[in-house]
C-alpha cells in the first residue's frame, strides 16, 4: 500500500508540477562552453545509456580486469566472493548478485549501467530523478546541507546544486548492500559519491561520478558515462522475484548444468 501511495503521489507531482516548472525554467539553457555559473541546464527528456560498459573502473570500463581496481583488503575479498552476471567473472552458476537473486535495489551508481531510461523533474527547490528500472526515484533538494547523522539507506542522502551549467549531486549515507557496478565491485557505508550531470547537446547527456570510499578503495577515482536522448517513453520494468526465479530455473540453471551422458 505504501508503494502504491508513493507511486500515485509521484504521478500527481509530475502532472501538477511540469507546467509550472517549464514556466519557472523558461530561461534555462543547456550547458555550453563558457556558460555562466548561474546557468541551469535543461535536463528534460528521457535518457538512455549509450554503449555497454559494466565497470566504473576508469582504466577498465569493460570489466575485463576487475581485480585491478585500487581496493582495500576488505573490498578485494568482497569482489572475490561476488558472482556477477557481467564482466570477466560473469557466470550463471550460483549467482549471488543482490539484484538478480533478491530483487534488491541496484543503488545509484549501478542504475546508470542498466539499459533502461531515466528522466528528471526540475523544480526551483528540488530535482527528482525517475528511473525506469525498478521504478525507483530520488528527491534531490537544491542548495541544502546533509543532515549531521544521515540514516544508511539504499539510495543515500542526496543534495544538489547547479554549477557551471551542470547539476552536481552530492550523496552520503549509503548502506553497503549494493554493488558499485555490474562486475561486482563493492562499496561500504562510508561511500561519498559526487555526480556531475551536463547536457552536452540536445541529444547527449554526460554523467561523471567521483567515488570516495576509504573503507573500500585506496584512492578516489572518477569515471564518465554518456547517455542519449530517447523519444520512447519508459515502460514497466519492475524487478519481480518470481520472474527472476523462473528465469533462473528455466534458462540459467539448464545452461550451466552438465549434459547428461
Amino acid at each position: 500500500m505504501r508503494n502504491a501511495v508513493l507511486g500515485f503521489a509521484m504521478g500527481a507531482l509530475v502532472l501538477a508540477a511540469t507546467p509550472s516548472v517549464l514556466r519557472a525554467q523558461g530561461t534555462a539553457t543547456s550547458a555550453k562552453p563558457g556558460a555562466a555559473k548561474t546557468d541551469i541546464p535543461d535536463l528534460s527528456g528521457y535518457w538512455n545509456i549509450k554503449g555497454g560498459t559494466p565497470s566504473w573502473d576508469p582504466a577498465d570500463l569493460q570489466g575485463k580486469n576487475p581485480e585491478n581496481m585500487p581496493m582495500t583488503t576488505w573490498a578485494r575479498e568482497k569482489l572475490k566472493a561476488a558472482r556477477p552476471p557481467f564482466g570477466a567473472n560473469a557466470t550463471f552458476d550460483s549467482v549471488n548478485d543482490p539484484v538478480q537473486k533478491y530483487c534488491d535495489p541496484p543503488g545509484i551508481t549501478r542504475l546508470y549501467q542498466y539499459p533502461y531510461e531515466f528522466m528528471f523533474i526540475q523544480t526551483p527547490d528540488t530535482v527528482y530523478m525517475l528511473y525506469e528500472f525498478t521504478r525507483v526515484w530520488r528527491a534531490i533538494p537544491l542548495n541544502k546541507e546533509h543532515p549531521k547523522d544521515p540514516d544508511s539507506t539504499w539510495m543515500g542522502d542526496s543534495v544538489g546544486k547547479y554549477e557551471n551549467g551542470a547539476l552536481v549531486i552530492d550523496t552520503v549515507g549509503f548502506n553497503d548492500k549494493t554493488w558499485l557496478d555490474q562486475t561486482g565491485h563493492p562499496h561500504s557505508d562510508a561511500l561519498h559519491l559526487v555526480e556531475r550531470l551536463r547536457r552536452v547537446n540536445a541529444q547527449t547527456l554526460e554523467v561523471e561520478i567521483t567515488v570516495d570510499d576509504p573503507k573500500a578503495y585506496t584512492k578516489t577515482f572518477s569515471a564518465k558515462r554518456t547517455f542519449t536522448h530517447s523519444d520512447s517513453p519508459p515502460t514497466e520494468a519492475i524487478c519481480s522475484l518470481s520472474e527472476m526465479q523462473a528465469f533462473q530455473d528455466q534458462v540459467m540453471t539448464p545452461t550451466v548444468a552438465a549434459p547428461k551422458k
